[in-house]
C-alpha cells in the first residue's frame, strides 16, 4: 500500500516477518530536528543542528524519492545516510559528509 501527497509518503515495511505501515511527513521532518536538543552535549547538538540545516533544502527531493517506491523507503529506514547518498538526488557530497559526521558524534555521545 503506497500513498503519496505533497507532504507525506506511506508504504509498508517488512522486517523479520512483520509488516509495518510507515509514513514520512515533510512537515514533521528536518526542521524539527534542526532545533532539537538531542543530548546534554552542546557540541554534539550543534553539529547535528548544522547538519540538519544543511539538509533542509533537499527535504522535498528526499520526499519525492521516497514516494517513488516502497523499496526507497525501506532503504531509507535501514540506513538513511547511505540511502540518500545512493539516491542521486542532487545532495552535495559535503552535505552528506556533514550528516555522517554529525551522526557519528551523536552516536558516540549517546553511548557515553
Amino acid at each position: 500500500m503506497e500513498k503519496q501527497t505533497l507532504h507525506a509518503t506511506s508504504f509498508q515495511y517488512n522486517e523479520n516477518g512483520k509488516s509495518y505501515d510507515v509514513t514520512f511527513h515533510a512537515n514533521k521532518g528536518f526542521s524539527s530536528l534542526a532545533t532539537s536538543r538531542l543530548t546534554a552535549d552542546s557540541v554534539a547538538n550543534e553539529k547535528v543542528q548544522k547538519a540538519y540545516v544543511a539538509l533542509m533544502p533537499y527535504e522535498t527531493k528526499i520526499m519525492e524519492w521516497l514516494s517513488q517506491s516502497s523499496d526507497n523507503g525501506q532503504k531509507y529506514l535501514e540506513n538513511p545516510i547511505l540511502a540518500i547518498q545512493n539516491a542521486d538526488i542532487g545532495i552535495p557530497q559535503d552535505v552528506i559528509q556533514m550528516i555522517k559526521e554529525a551522526s557519528d558524534v551523536l552516536l558516540t555521545t549517546i553511548k557515553k
